[in-house]
C-alpha cells in the first residue's frame, strides 16, 4: 500500500513539473538571449535572488517530502529534481556569486546544453507522467 501511494506522489510530482521543465527547455534553448537579460536583471536586483532562492528551496522540499525514494527506476527522476532544487534554493542563499558568473550569462553553448538537459528531463517527466497511466 505505502509503495503505491509513493508511486502516486511521484506521478504528481512529474506531471506538475514535466511539462514545466518542458517549456523551461525550450525557453532557454531558443530564447538564451533572454535569459541573458534576465540574469541581468537579476544581478541589478539582489532582491529578486533570494526570492528566487525561497521559490526554489520551497519547491525542494515539497518534492523531497512528498517523494525522496533512492531506486533505480524512472521516478529516480522526480527525487534528483528535488534535490536540485534544493541545492538551488541553498546556492542562492549561500553562494549568490555562482549565479553571476560571467560564463554563465556569456558562453551560448553553455546556455544551449543547459536547455537541452533541461528540455530531457521535462520529457522524461512527462513519459513518467502521462505515459505510465
Amino acid at each position: 500500500m505505502a509503495q503505491s501511494v509513493m508511486t502516486q506522489n511521484a506521478l504528481a510530482i512529474a506531471s506538475i513539473f514535466g511539462p514545466f521543465l518542458v517549456v523551461l527547455g525550450l525557453w532557454v534553448l531558443f530564447y538564451h538571449g533572454n535569459l541573458s537579460k534576465v540574469m541581468t536583471s537579476v544581478k541589478n536586483s539582489p532582491g529578486t535572488l533570494y526570492v528566487m532562492g525561497i521559490i526554489n528551496l520551497l519547491i525542494g522540499l515539497t518534492v523531497l517530502t512528498s517523494f525522496n525514494v533512492w531506486t533505480w527506476a524512472p521516478t529516480l527522476m522526480v527525487t534528483v529534481f528535488g534535490w536540485v532544487m534544493t541545492i538551488r534554493g541553498l546556492m542562492a542563499f549561500f553562494t549568490p556569486q555562482y549565479f553571476f558568473s560571467s560564463k554563465l550569462l556569456s558562453d551560448v553553448s553553455n546556455l544551449k546544453v543547459r536547455g537541452i538537459i533541461i528540455l530531457i528531463w521535462g520529457i522524461l517527466m512527462c513519459w513518467l507522467a502521462f505515459g505510465s497511466m
